[in-house]
């Protein structure tokens, strides 16, 4: 099946037509990077744990060559069509292999750079709510290597965004508030250094939280009145944590104090209207908004990202900015990388990545088949108009946040996907 998009290239237009498809090689002219989907022997009589795997290594590569003489690879070929105002000119063939290895190694350092980031801003909350003095060299570190990682792929890294425990959800919102600003910085056209005082102002916002009293903080049920203007203080408690320090960007004082403004002046602490409201507050407020409504609390449990966006939707103009709101729900899309995909024909996976103008039609490692029950994983590219055993299209249907049909997005984060190639990529160090 067929893919096309038009693009431009050195000013002359071309139709770019995709098809997904399989070539027999000899072994010989393998590299790595290559994605292997059939052997020329049985696959019980290989040591190869799953039918398809990526060729990561020379290793893997010896392995193959020892054992088979020829195997199926997994390609993408792709036919250029030059056009002009006459329609199309004489086609130029090219064929590339499926890049599944970069996606791969994204997911590891993404996840690296997630988990030292997580590691410095927990050492950070627990200095401050012991009262110790705090050091913010290495959390400026880290914010720069998450900089880096949104820059290089924004997709690897908002993919762990996903990865929620509610036990540790006020350092995994910190971090995901501060990936979720500077990717919308990103989309802002920020300069790196700005995107770095950014992701700053995100890991530290919620800083003052550790002054309110853990039974406040944690409690199961709605907060009486006297217990929200406790809650409330959160913002105060983080003004008189961060300021008068010379070792942190000034905004993310501001930032910390005002997330919970409004652009109507209805938010606290200071119900300031969008006049006084800083551009990295604005930004901060939006994600800081998102992460907390779709992810789990000890009162409630989060919602969807489209019931979150939609709320953002309705709400901009009034306690969000517009512009942010429309390029944020642009960023994260209908189908965001972390969330469960289910098919017309009741397969469900977990949403991956989407190719740049593909946005609608995203890649998806497959892990239930038709029953709900667990099925060999796979990746299907939804732009490469894939077909199921059936030989019907594949169609999206719904999109479900983590823990429906039995599958927590967690636990193939905490183990590492299945599928060679993956189950390293995005297991924590």
């Amino acid at each position: 099946m067929i893919g096309s998009i038009t693009t431009t290239r050195n000013g002359r237009k071309f139709q770019i037509n995709k098809r997904h498809t399989r070539k027999r090689m000899e072994v010989s002219e393998l590299t790595a990077g290559m994605y292997i989907v059939e052997l020329d022997r049985p696959w019980t009589e290989s040591p190869f744990l799953f039918q398809g795997f990526l060729l990561e290594n020379d290793d893997d590569l010896l392995l193959i060559q020892t054992l088979c003489q020829w195997v199926m690879v997994d390609v993408v070929e792709e036919e250029w069509n030059e056009l002009d105002d006459k329609g199309k000119i004489a086609p130029q063939k090219r064929t590339r292999y499926v890049e599944k290895q970069e996606m791969a190694q994204q997911l590891s350092a993404a996840n690296r750079t997630y988990q030292t980031t997580k590691l410095q801003i927990k050492r950070l909350l627990a200095s401050a709510q012991l009262g110790q003095a705090f050091n913010l060299k290495t959390a400026q570190a880290a914010v720069k290597d998450c900089v880096d990682r949104v820059v290089n792929n924004p997709n690897a890294i908002l993919w762990l965004t996903r990865l929620k425990h509610q036990d540790e959800y006020t350092a995994e919102h910190s971090v995901n508030v501060c990936l979720l600003s500077i990717a919308l910085g990103k989309q802002m056209d920020l300069a790196p250094f700005e995107l770095e005082n950014l992701g700053i102002c995100g890991l530290m916002h919620d800083i003052g939280k550790m002054k309110v009293p853990t039974e406040i903080l944690n409690k199961p049920g709605p907060l009486d009145p006297e217990e929200f203007a406790e809650m409330a203080r959160h913002t105060l408690y983080a003004k008189q944590l961060l300021m008068g320090r010379s070792d942190i960007y000034p905004g993310a004082v501001d930032v910390a104090f005002s997330h919970h403004e409004r652009l109507d002046g209805k938010g606290y602490p200071r119900g300031i209207d969008s006049t006084k409201l800083s551009l990295f507050t604005r930004i901060v407020t939006v994600a800081d908004a998102y992460d907390a409504m779709t992810s789990d609390r000890c009162y409630k449990p989060g919602m969807s990202s489209l019931d979150a966006m939609r709320i953002l939707n309705n709400n901009r103009g009034t306690q969000f900015d517009e512009e942010l709101v429309r390029k944020f729900i642009s960023m994260i899309g209908l189908y965001p990388p972390g969330y469960l995909l289910e098919m017309s024909n009741g397969e469900v996976g977990i949403i991956l990545s989407a190719d740049p103008g593909y946005q609608l039609k995203p890649k998806v490692i497959m892990i239930l088949g038709p029953d709900k029950q667990p099925q060999p994983e796979r990746i299907v590219n939804l732009s490469m108009a894939p077909e199921d055993d059936r030989g019907v299209l594949y169609q999206p249907q719904g999109v479900f946040r983590s823990g429906c049909f039995g599958v927590h997005v967690n636990d193939y984060i905490d183990r590492g996907l299945r599928i060679k190639g993956f189950e390293y990529g995005i297991h924590a160090d």
